[in-house]
């Protein structure tokens, strides 16, 4: 890695630091290291990866945020967080998040890069919470977007247990195409006790990497549910979609289809922590994407507060011959037409 970014980095923290203290306001600096070795697979193949990996439960990076009150019951506030690679030490080129907002009994707006309200609804029924080898990112989400740039955010207040998100992204800067990357989606939340419910909508305009004077639109809908009985807490995501789907410059093809999720997280006794996950996704077309099946496990040993020991595993059963197969973790990027990944991890994560 180069040096001048890393120095301004920790520069930067330093300045973070060295701010005074008022009782009105603070500023924290907090985040995960997150180290694993892994070993994948793919059917068909004779080779298999064994490396050490960045970030198998959380990236690895540096969160941070601050507050201050503004009288009245608001509050300003941002949060910037710049991940790394920890087996490298290498910089991330875009941070995980950047945002500031202002929050009040009036609700909550903020802007910048942030989470998509689908994230929030289908991430919350993701029983590995967004891990590298999570179902609902390789296979529910697959090329829809869940974190966006030049975005502007609006939380409702909670009124009978109900809450909502509005969320509108104004696409990319300097882009050919002024709708190339602008993103819309609401959702709505309602959480009581143990029952926690979940339904979003989102629409994007992705540039058609074949011909890129058109945009083509993406249309995903997301329904969650979760309920808590103990440590147990079942979580259930049904997901439909219909659009042109890219990933610039590699893939773009229009599809439609839905997918369903069951899982489960398992807090055993507060220290040992279990969690699965199962996706069956079915997609009407079959041609550029397929139906496919995928599963992942992990178990957590908390060491402390801070620090956990893991291991996760995950395959998925990918349509033989079909054209784009879903990958076990994006860390990995896509596996070979037709081949069907297996990934095992053994990892500690530890959090500051």
């Amino acid at each position: 890695m180069k040096r001048k970014p890393l120095f301004m980095l920790l520069a930067a923290i330093g300045l973070v630091g060295a701010l005074p203290a008022h009782a009105e306001s603070s500023v924290t600096l907090s985040g995960f290291i997150d180290l694993n070795y892994e070993h994948i697979t793919s059917s068909g193949k004779n080779t298999a990866k064994n490396r050490l990996s960045s970030g198998g439960l959380n990236n690895s990076r540096f969160n941070m945020s601050g507050r201050e009150d503004l009288g009245n019951g608001n509050t300003a506030y941002f949060t910037i967080e710049p991940m790394f690679s920890a087996d490298t030490g290498a910089m991330s080129a875009q941070f995980r998040q950047s945002f500031v907002g202002v929050r009040g009994n009036w609700g909550d707006i903020s802007m910048g890069r942030m989470f998509t309200p689908s994230f929030w609804v289908a991430g919350y029924a993701d029983p590995s919470w967004a891990a590298a080898y999570s179902m609902v990112n390789s296979m529910q989400f697959f090329y829809a977007a869940y974190r966006v740039d030049n975005a502007i955010s609006y939380r409702t207040p909670t009124v009978n247990n109900f809450y909502g998100r509005l969320f509108y992204a104004f696409g990319r800067e300097n882009a050919a195409l002024a709708k190339d990357g602008r993103f819309l989606s609401a959702s709505v939340e309602y959480r009581n006790g143990p029952l926690w419910l979940g339904l979003a909508h989102q629409t994007q305009y992705i540039q058609d990497i074949y011909n890129k004077s058109v945009t083509r639109p993406a249309r995903d809908n997301f329904l969650s549910g979760a309920y808590r009985m103990g440590g147990v807490e079942p979580t259930l995501t049904f997901h439909t979609y219909d659009g042109y789907y890219a990933y610039p410059p590699y893939v773009g093809f229009s599809s439609k289809g839905w997918d369903v999720q069951a899982g489960v997280r398992w807090n055993i006794d507060g220290v040992n922590r279990m969690h699965a996950s199962y996706v069956y996704r079915h997609d009407d077309n079959n041609v550029a994407i397929g139906t496919a099946k995928g599963i992942a496990v992990g178990f957590l040993h908390g060491l402390s507060k801070r620090t956990d020991l893991y291991v996760s595993a995950a395959h998925i059963w990918n349509r033989q011959g079909v054209k784009l197969a879903y990958p076990i973790t994006w860390i990995d990027a896509t596996p070979d037409a037709g081949q069907s990944p297996t990934g095992v991890q053994f990892g500690i994560r530890h959090a500051f």
